[in-house]
């Protein structure tokens, strides 16, 4: 039961999951016009993500080179400069050091080595990805986002990921470990007494199937209406209308992939026994009108509906671990799905 509650344990994993690898900190809808730019806590490392003017995207370091102010205090936002709110040192959208107010009294400093610190970023099927560790001058700041993700990144792409627009965000703290938060997602063991009466009608008891793709995971979740493809042709069969399809994407992001449209959340840890997790949903276009609005805003209530039910259940879980009665965790058979997960940041954690 440690892996949900030792601090110690829980450093080291943020110290090497959640700044060491690459980690999806948006959508890329969110930075669609140079100059478009997010900030970003979650992993522990303040950061500044800028669109570039050549479409590419950049990672900084959110603190200014002076006195160590954050330098950009707004969550999003459209910019051709940032200036620190503190002295005024100014920074362009590719992180140069631009101005020095009074800059006569800093006759020592070389504005070409006193930039915003870069970490490494880049795309992969819609998905802005960082590795939040500071880069030294000399290396590279892009980061193969697509090899990362492996062939997961063309199924992400088939399903509309990287088209779609993020709708309807969401961020909720959690007093659950943030592995006790993605447990949840990773067996269908749980529908049908967690969700009897909301999602669960929808779906087969305990029925889920499961394919690694390096460390992460594609789960397909079938509804009862496959059923019915065994009296039509084949050539008509489409899984997303039959199946709910959720991509684990290591170590905290998963994607659930719906009929019309997917969803996000990350789960970002807060010490051992808490978690923060941001959501949003991926629609086709923005919605452009009351109609449209009602529509998605409906299958957003399900979606926090259901993850909240599912919450709620981490949260009992991680009061269980704190009363002593367990030593371990039991995972069934059909639960290996989350063996692979806790084997994986094992695996990782011990290598590092």
């Amino acid at each position: 039961m440690s892996a949900y509650s030792d601090e110690a344990r829980i450093d080291r994993e943020i110290q090497v999951l959640f700044r060491r690898l690459p980690i999806a900190v948006g959508h890329a809808s969110e930075l669609a016009r140079p100059g478009d730019f997010i900030t970003h806590d979650a992993s522990g490392v303040p950061l500044l993500v800028v669109r570039r003017d050549d479409g590419g995207v950049d990672a900084f370091v959110n603190v200014c080179r002076h006195r160590g102010t954050r330098v950009e205090p707004a969550p999003r936002g459209n910019k051709r400069a940032f200036s620190c709110p503190y002295h005024g040192w100014t920074y362009g959208k590719r992180g140069q050091l631009v101005t020095i107010p009074h800059e006569r009294g800093f006759a020592c400093v070389d504005k070409t080595t006193r930039g915003l610190v870069r970490v490494a970023a880049g795309e992969a099927a819609g998905l802005v990805f960082v590795t939040p560790s500071p880069l030294s001058p000399d290396e590279d700041a892009a980061l193969d986002a697509r090899a990362w993700l492996g062939p997961l990144a063309a199924d992400l792409e088939g399903f509309g990921v990287a088209s779609s627009v993020s709708y309807a965000p969401r961020s909720v703290e959690r007093a659950l470990s943030w592995k006790l938060a993605i447990d949840i997602f990773l067996e269908t063991y749980h529908l049908r007494p967690t969700h009897k009466e909301t999602i669960y009608p929808m779906f087969f008891d305990n029925l889920g199937l499961v394919d690694r793709s390096g460390p992460h995971l594609r789960n397909v979740f079938p509804k009862r209406t496959i059923k019915e493809l065994a009296h039509v042709p084949e050539s008509t069969w489409t899984l997303r209308a039959h199946a709910n399809v959720l991509f684990h994407l290591f170590p905290n992001t998963l994607v659930l992939v719906q009929p019309d449209h997917a969803a996000v959340l990350h789960v970002w840890p807060n010490g051992a026994g808490r978690a923060t997790v941001t959501s949003y949903l991926l629609v086709p276009e923005p919605p452009d009108s009351e109609k449209a609005r009602g529509y998605w805003d409906a299958n957003a209530a399900v979606l926090y509906g259901a993850t909240d039910e599912d919450f709620a259940m981490g949260e009992s879980i991680q009061r269980g671990v704190a009363s002593g009665a367990n030593r371990e965790v039991v995972f069934g058979a059909f639960e290996h799905a989350l063996a692979h997960f806790h084997g994986t940041i094992a695996e990782r954690t011990r290598d590092a």
